[in-house]
C-alpha cells in the first residue's frame, strides 16, 4: 500500500508545464537487485557531464575517480567498492547534493530518463529526489520537466531495500522529451540517521506546496546510474516487429509439427 501510495504522489509531483510526465518506482532487495533495467548504450553512456555550481564536492568516503562522475553514465551499477556515486551531505536547505549537465551527440528524441540509487546498508540513502532539465537549443535555455521523488516524505527502509530505480516518462506519448541537445540532473539529499526520506526544503517544498513536516534532508544517496533513453529509430523498431514476426511464424510451425 505504501508502494502504492508513492507512485500516486509521484504522478503528482510531474511538472505541471506537461501534465501527462510522470513517473514509476521500482525497489530492489539487494544494491545489485535492478541492474538489469539498466539501459545500456543510451544517449549518454560512457560520456562524462559537466558539474554545474554549487559543485558541493563529493562525500569524504568516496575517493576513488570511478566512483564519481564517470560511475552515472557506465552501465555498470555498484561497483566494488560500495561507494559508487556517494554524494557529499550536508548541501543546505534547498541546495541540490550535485547538478550535472549532459551535453548530447546531436538533436535526439527522448523516450524516458532513469535514475537507479542504492545502498548495500540498505537505509535511506536508498531513496532519490531529483529535478530534469532539457534543452533543445544547446543549452541557451531550458524546460523544466519537472521534481521527482522516489517515495512520500516519511518513508522509511528498516533494510527492507537495497536499490531504487524511477523511471520518467510521458504517460500520454512515446516521446518525453524532442529534439534533446542537453539534460540537466539536479540529484538532492534525501534522508536522515534513521533511515526516512524527507524532501530537501525546510518548510514548504516550492514544487509540490507541501510541507512534509521534517527537517530537510542532509544525507545523499549513491547514485548507480542516469540513463537518458531515446526514442528507437523507426528502422529498429520494424526489425523488432520483424524478429517478433519471425518467432510466432517459428512457434507455429513447431505447433503444427
Amino acid at each position: 500500500m505504501r508502494v502504492m501510495l508513492a507512485l500516486t504522489l509521484i504522478g503528482a509531483l510531474a511538472s505541471s508545464a506537461s501534465a501527462a510526465v510522470t513517473s514509476t518506482t521500482q525497489h530492489g532487495p539487494a544494491a545489485t537487485s535492478l541492474n538489469a533495467q539498466i539501459a545500456v548504450g543510451d544517449a549518454i553512456s560512457g560520456l562524462i557531464g559537466t558539474e554545474l555550481a554549487p559543485t558541493n564536492g563529493w562525500h569524504p568516503a568516496n575517493g576513488d575517480p570511478l566512483d564519481k562522475l564517470p560511475a552515472f553514465t557506465d552501465d555498470a551499477g555498484i561497483r566494488g567498492t560500495g561507494l559508487t556515486g556517494l554524494l557529499n551531505d550536508f548541501p543546505g536547505a534547498g541546495n541540490p547534493a550535485k547538478s550535472v549537465q549532459y551535453d548530447l551527440s546531436g538533436p535526439t528524441d527522448i523516450s524516458s530518463i532513469q535514475v537507479l540509487t542504492g545502498n548495500n546498508g540498505k537505509d535511506g540513502r536508498v531513496f532519490s529526489t531529483f529535478t530534469l532539465h532539457t534543452s533543445s537549443n544547446n543549452s541557451s535555455s531550458y524546460n523544466f520537466l519537472g521534481y521527482f521523488q522516489s517515495d512520500l516524505s516519511g518513508t522509511a527502509n528498516p533494510g527492507l531495500w537495497g536499490s531504487t530505480l524511477v523511471t520518467v516518462y510521458d504517460n500520454a506519448s512515446s516521446v518525453l522529451a524532442s529534439s534533446v541537445t542537453n539534460v540537466q540532473v539536479r540529484l538532492y539529499s534525501v534522508s536522515n540517521t534513521a533511515g526516512r526520506m524527507d524532501d530537501p526544503f525546510d518548510g514548504v517544498n516550492p514544487f509540490t506546496s507541501v510541507d512534509d513536516g521534517f527537517a530537510a534532508a542532509f544525507e545523499s544517496p549513491l547514485v548507480f546510474e542516469i540513463d537518458v533513453v531515446p526514442v528507437p529509430e523507426p528502422a529498429t523498431i520494424g526489425l523488432l516487429g520483424s524478429c517478433g514476426l519471425a518467432l510466432a511464424l517459428v512457434a507455429r510451425r513447431r505447433r503444427a509439427g
